[in-house]
């Protein structure tokens, strides 16, 4: 067994965030230009790093303006900066100072954040994310990494620090089985996960999972569904335009607000280009949650729970129970 297959099974059970700053931990050593920028944030692969590299890990405090603010700078001094916090917190609160250090001034910045979606799911309305994808894709120069398992984060990792452009790193906070190897390219922005026929599903991150079932329950009705991992914004558009256009049907299932979300986005690609599809969303009603409880509980609220998108599916496509 390879050195680098070891790699891929030791971090089964990690989470996203650990194999990706674990990382950059090891990128540290041959590369003093990476400056990591945290508003006061931990993670057990910082203690080696700031252990090892304490003047190139900067912590803030929390301030998450300011966190955006000197990792701008220091990537206006030829620094390769990178910032992580929360996701909800680094994206909305330091909105202003994304837009206008980073993305106007074109900066080289990567943004890591972490628990998006409903990731915090007992953490209520402030810390859960259900609009950053449609935020952070309207600006210039900033592309998004919407990371699916352990394999993709190490790889964004390495990406990440010879992009010319800002990205934003989205992680999801709970342990999820591995998709891909080390092989994978993903130089496109999506990847076909399941190859089928007819009608393709787009989806990411935890709730590719759903997606894999949908698959597998759908073969009880003579439907071979393809499922497609959409991970960039914006991927390669021709490319996926040209894919799409296979398919009769396309469903997209996704934890954002559906308004300028990912399904958005794929609506978008077809009718810029002129491709006329039956298409059903499935996303989070445009309103928060006030009530706690877990990640499916808050998903049968918002519709999105997997007997919801299996029932609504069949009946979208006509087929009987």
């Amino acid at each position: 067994m390879s050195k680098e297959r070891n790699f891929i099974v030791a971090n089964q059970h990690m989470s996203q965030r650990d194999v990706f700053w674990s990382r950059i931990g090891e990128m540290m050593k041959n590369d003093n230009d990476i400056v990591i920028v945290t508003a006061d944030m931990g993670t057990p692969a910082f203690d080696n790093i700031r252990t090892r590299f304490p003047k190139r890990f900067v912590n803030v405090g929390i301030a998450e303006q300011n966190c955006i603010s000197v990792a701008a700078g220091l990537a206006k001094e030829g620094k390769k900066p990178y910032i992580f916090n929360i996701a909800t917190f680094a994206i909305l609160r330091g909105l202003e100072q994304i837009k206008v250090g980073v993305s106007i001034m074109d900066l080289p910045v990567t943004i890591v954040g972490t628990g998006t979606g409903f990731s915090y799911d007992d953490a209520g309305p402030t810390h859960h994310l259900f609009e950053d994808i449609a935020i952070v894709r309207s600006m210039p120069h900033i592309k998004i990494n919407s990371v699916s398992d352990n394999v993709m984060a190490k790889k964004i990792a390495e990406l990440s620090r010879h992009m010319k452009k800002a990205n934003y790193v989205r992680l999801e906070r709970h342990i999820n089985p591995n998709i891909y190897t080390e092989k994978t390219d993903f130089s496109k922005g999506y990847q076909i996960v399941k190859s089928g026929k007819k009608v393709c599903v787009v989806s990411n991150g935890f709730m590719l999972w759903k997606c894999f079932k949908l698959k597998e329950d759908l073969k009880e009705n003579g439907i071979d569904l393809c499922v497609i991992d959409l991970h960039d914004y914006p991927c390669k558009e021709d490319t996926l335009s040209k894919d799409l256009s296979l398919f009769d049907s396309i469903i997209t299932v996704e934890e954002n607000f559906l308004p300028g979300g990912m399904g958005s986005y794929v609506m978008e690609i077809l009718c810029d280009r002129q491709i006329h599809k039956k298409i059903k969303r499935f996303g989070l009603k445009q309103e928060w949650i006030y009530r706690y409880g877990g990640r499916e509980h808050n998903h049968e609220y918002h519709e999105i729970d997997y007997e919801t998108i299996l029932k609504e599916t069949k009946t979208f496509l006509g087929v009987n129970s």
